[in-house]
């Protein structure tokens, strides 16, 4: 590089006269170039200072160090001493030394140009000989030791620092923005203001930074940061549009506050004397001007103390660049971020949101220290859920020294009945995770979660989640619900289909399998009995059910209301009636013949397999009920049954009765009235019938009698003379029997004789007439409409239940046995 040089000063009398000018250039300066640098080199000294200085006293004068860029480009670096008081002028002499830098060239190492401050090629005087040749370089050289003078200086200036670096972007940012005017007694100081912005501000912006260290007329000056002293400060006073002046010397002024989150980092980085960092970050992807997340990063991972802001920068940044700092660093930063006692630590979710950015991307070791951060913040938060951790995302430190501050934590959670299902997850995922000490507690969580699946409103994802976290809890569950399903089936096989839990593990749980096998038995299933072996070969225990009350379950599930029918209960006998009484469902076979509908065909047989099996077996309650159902079947099916013939039966009915429940008594009463309507009927017992007066069974008959199956039956010939010869017996017997017969003769035999023809009627009086020969005439007889007033009286009598009716002139009484 070729530096012109040029040198201004006081010269003495000569060919080109007196006075300031330019005395020594480097061939090839433009004259413009010189004009508008003569404006820029010259020095006023301050109003203070001694007329007549002695040597001592020209050391405390300003020094004039500046760069300016000149109209076409190009930069003035210039160096301008006061000489002493000579024949010059009221101001004394001064030496100007000025170099040009091509424009677009930066000065060789790319340096600011502060950092040419104390170069050694900088001379006090012309040189002699004639014009000085151009210069390759200039050699920084500040003064030894300035290092930590900066770093105290940068960490005595505190907040001004970054206001003054707030203010220097702006600058860079916008032209138009205010000059910085620096107020300092000693321009050295305004040097060490500019030596420690120019190492923090972006390379670019350092190196086009204009200033001057002094000058008495700041109003005039056209650089972007002036130095002044603080006297001459005020005359830009109070112009915060058009000047920031910093001026540490006026006690008056509140010190500057800035909310720029890479100014206040960056003064930090000084504070600590860090300024390493400002070259690193250089380096980093993401780094572009001004940027405070990656200066803020590279900070966090030397333990400097950076503002509150840059901590959320520094993550925001090292999420977006996963791998731009090496695992050591990574997780120094991380545990930086992590710690709750530094200024701006990040909240739980910022924490979840930059480890999700290192997913897969860095080790889990390195973000053990957010996972650690993340874990504990969620369990000592009671509305947060613990999140899943990995394998090794927790390594041994880590783990030891949760499992010592969260232990009691994590205990009192999983012991409180009211923490929400995700957070009781979470919590056993976390015990398991630290090895925190909490078998003891599962039995109780299980005794709740059990009521929770077992609730109609059924459990929900939640649930799942929590037996998902711990095995040995979801082991309990299940030997809770086998012991729940014994009991009450149907609720845990409807718990069970509503919660979809994973059934699997040690231990055989036949009646939780029943129940996991198990679906809603529709209404109106005509085999259920099928049902039930489908139901245990589903479960594998097709072989049958291993004990009594795997069966009582299974018969649970398929019957809900405990009342199989007479025909399901008859086949589930089969099973063997030891195997029902010892499972409990031996009461429900019971109940199935005594407390089926009337109209249930198969009560009565099942009665009779019941009684096979033995007094003993049935207890006296219902032992009259099924003798007395016993009898039905005899009833029903006289043909088939030897005990009929030979038995009272009316007199049998009204004995079993007296121990029997009325709707038995009803339906025996019915069965008899029936069998006793048939023309094959048993002799003698429908006088026995007319003899009881009991009202039940004679009642029973009356409405049978009454029955559309027997008055259609009626049409034929030979029913009419039997009902006719049965209903004018036995007269006088009892009261109620003769209301009852009387009654049948005048509302339901007379209605149908009159309807049929006289053939039938023939027909049915040929019947009479071989049955019992002496009652044809009174059939006969009996078949006239009668008179007028006689009908009147009949039906009288009829219609007396309370008095018997007296013997009629014309009654023909038949003979005492109906059957001749």
């Amino acid at each position: 590089m070729s530096l012109l040089q040029m040198h201004y000063t006081s010269a003495p009398p000569g060919p080109d006269g007196a006075g300031f000018r330019f005395t020594a250039v480097s061939p090839g300066v433009p004259h413009a170039v010189l004009r508008e640098a003569e404006q820029l080199v010259g020095y006023e000294p301050p109003r203070d200072a001694p007329a007549r200085p002695s040597d001592a006293e020209l050391g405390l004068f300003p020094e004039m160090f500046g760069f300016t860029r000149l109209s076409d480009g190009s930069g003035l670096l210039s160096r301008t001493v006061y000489t002493g008081a000579d024949y010059s002028g009221r101001w004394g002499n001064f030496h100007a030394h000025a170099v040009l830098l091509p424009a677009g060239e930066p000065l060789p190492d790319d340096l600011p140009p502060i950092a040419l401050w104390g170069a050694a090629e900088w001379a006090d005087r012309s040189p002699e000989g004639g014009p000085p040749p151009p210069l390759d370089r200039l050699t920084p050289g500040l003064p030894d030791g300035l290092g930590p003078t900066l770093t105290a200086f940068a960490a005595g200036a505190g907040p001004r620092l970054a206001a003054l670096l707030a203010d220097l972007r702006r600058l860079a940012e916008d032209p138009q923005a205010p000059q910085v005017v620096l107020a300092e007694p000693d321009t050295r100081d305004v040097v060490h203001w500019l030596i420690v912005a120019c190492a923090a501000l972006p390379r670019d912006v350092a190196r086009d930074l204009t200033f001057t260290t002094y000058t008495r007329r700041p109003q005039h000056a056209r650089q972007q940061v002036v130095g002044v002293r603080p006297e001459d400060a005020r005359a830009v006073a109070g112009q915060p549009h058009r000047y920031a002046v910093h001026d540490r010397a006026d006690v008056r002024a509140e010190p500057p506050a800035t909310g720029d989150v890479w100014a206040l980092t960056a003064a930090a980085v000084w504070a600590a004397g860090a300024t390493p960092l400002f070259k690193r970050v250089q380096r980093l992807p993401g780094a572009g001007p001004f940027a405070a997340g990656p200066l803020a990063a590279l900070a966090l991972t030397e333990d400097v103390p950076v503002p509150a802001g840059a901590v959320a920068e520094a993550a925001r940044w090292a999420a977006a660049h996963p791998r731009a700092l090496d695992e050591a660093a990574l997780e120094t930063f991380l545990r930086a971020v992590c710690d709750e006692d530094r200024p701006g630590a990040l909240a739980p979710d910022a924490l979840a949101a930059l480890l999700a950015a290192f997913r897969d991307t860095v080790p889990l070791a390195v973000t053990a220290p957010v996972t650690a951060r993340l874990l504990a913040a969620a369990v000592r938060d009671p509305a947060a859920a613990p999140p899943a951790l990995p394998p090794g995302a927790l390594p041994g430190p880590y783990r030891d020294r949760l499992a010592g501050d969260l232990g009691e934590p994590v205990r009192a959670g999983l012991a409180t009945p009211a923490t929400p299902h995700r957070r009781t997850a979470g919590l056993l995922r976390t015990a398991l995770t630290l090895g925190v000490e909490h078998e003891d507690l599962l039995p109780g969580l299980a005794e709740r979660l059990c009521r929770q699946v077992l609730d109609p409103a059924g459990a929900d994802d939640a649930v799942r989640e929590v037996l998902a976290a711990s095995e040995p809890l979801r082991q309990r569950l299940l030997d809770l619900l086998e012991t729940r399903a014994a009991d009450h089936p149907e609720a845990v096989a409807a718990a069970l289909r509503a919660a979809r839990l994973p059934l699997d593990g040690p231990g055989d749980r036949p009646h939780l399998r029943l129940c996991a096998a198990a679906e809603p038995v529709r209404s109106g299933t005509a085999n259920r009995t099928a049902v039930l072996a489908e139901l245990l070969r589903r479960a594998g225990l097709d072989g049958g059910p291993g004990t009594p009350l795997v069966l009582r379950t299974a018969m649970g599930l398929v019957w809900p209301d405990r009342t199989p029918t007479a025909a399901e209960a008859s086949s589930l006998l089969t099973r063997g009636p030891a195997l029902h009484q010892a499972a409990g469902t031996w009461d429900h076979l019971v109940s199935a013949a005594v407390d089926a509908p009337a109209n249930d065909a198969d009560a009565p047989l099942l009665a009779r397999m019941l009684l096979a099996e033995g007094p003993e077996a049935l207890g006296r309650a219902v032992l009259g009920d099924l003798k007395l159902l016993s009898l039905v079947q005899a009833l029903q099916h006289p043909d088939g049954d030897p005990t009929v013939p030979h038995g009272n039966l009316v007199h049998r009915v009204q004995a079993l009765s007296q121990s029997a429940r009325p709707a038995v008594q009803k339906r025996a009463a019915h069965a008899l009235a029936l069998l006793l309507l048939r023309p094959t009927r048993p002799a003698g017992e429908v006088r026995a019938l007319a003899e009881s007066n009991d009202p039940s069974l004679i009642d029973a008959y009356d409405k049978a009698a009454r029955s559309p199956v027997l008055t259609d039956f009626l049409t034929a010939p030979h029913r009419v003379a039997d009902c006719y010869l049965v209903w004018t017996a036995h007269q006088g017997v009892g009261p109620v029997w003769e209301l009852t017969r009387t009654a049948l003769l005048d509302e339901v035999l007379r209605p149908v004789v009159r309807r049929l023809p006289e053939d039938q009627l023939r027909a049915a009086a040929d019947v009479l007439a071989r049955t019992a020969p002496g009652r044809r005439a009174a059939f006969e007889e009996w078949c006239r409409p009668p008179g007028g007033v006689k009908q009147i009286f009949r039906r009288f009598a009829v219609r007396r239940p309370d008095k018997a009716p007296e013997p009629r002139w014309g009654d023909v009484r038949p003979p005492r046995d109906e059957g001749r």
